[in-house]
């Protein structure tokens, strides 16, 4: 009896996922629209009736979102999907794709140790880069409230302004993800005003040295949605 009873605590125990303390991983997520968020694209400058528009036109386009984590420093990459997508607009049929790829050159960067974060845009050819201080918003852990990702289980977290939730587990304790959150473990899915990420792959490696971004004119990321702003203003006259 006593060692079927070790062999089932020990099956059991094969099942449990690990605590993993591995320094470098990729998470693989996938990302769309956050169709239900009233914020969605407001940083666009659209009218909110075309703004609208193009939410449900795009609520189904898919992309890749790709964070990357060795030590203090992650870093974020979009790609484009694998399998062709188009959605119609004002007429036009679009590949989403297409849309996708305008953002392959982009990279979100920042570093725990320094709490520092760069984000490197492209911007109609010409490259910016968004330094600012690493912040993270307070988020309310809802210790109650748990689901399982890829097998681990994870915690709901929301944000004191209720804009953004997120699940994290602490079996993978290394705050990184699609945003940074000080809630001491990885974030598999998060739902912010713009978008949705769901994890989809994990891998303990990462393929490609991490360094700061470089090589753009230097700004905040306040002053560069003014400028955005600005443009789109300026392009509706």
């Amino acid at each position: 009896m006593k060692r079927l009873l070790l062999s089932l605590a020990s099956l059991l125990m094969a099942t449990m996922p690990l605590m993993v303390s591995a320094q470098k991983l990729t998470v693989e997520y996938e990302s769309k629209i956050n169709a239900n968020s009233p914020d969605a694209m407001k940083d666009a400058g659209l009218p909110d009736e075309m703004r609208h528009a193009l939410i449900a036109a795009m609520a189904n386009v898919k992309a890749v979102y790709i964070t990357y984590v060795d030590g203090p420093q992650v870093e974020g990459r979009v790609q484009a999907a694998k399998e062709p997508q188009t959605f119609t607009f004002m007429g036009q049929t679009i590949d989403g794709n297409d849309m996708v790829k305008t953002q392959l050159q982009n990279i979100t960067y920042f570093n725990r140790d320094t709490k520092k974060s760069v984000n490197k845009v492209d911007l109609m050819g010409k490259k910016y880069l968004l330094v600012d201080p690493l912040k993270s918003d307070t988020f309310d852990v809802k210790t109650n409230e748990k689901k399982e990702i890829l097998g681990y289980e994870c915690t709901k977290a929301v944000s004191k302004d209720g804009k953004k939730t997120i699940w994290f587990t602490k079996h993978i304790p290394i705050e990184a993800g699609p945003l940074y959150a000080n809630v001491g473990g990885l974030i598999l899915e998060a739902e912010m005003p713009d978008n949705v990420f769901v994890a989809k792959k994990i891998t303990m490696d990462v393929d490609h040295a991490i360094t700061e971004p470089t090589g753009g004119e230097q700004t905040t990321e306040k002053a560069f949605k003014e400028m955005v702003k600005k443009l789109v203003d300026r392009m509706r006259r």
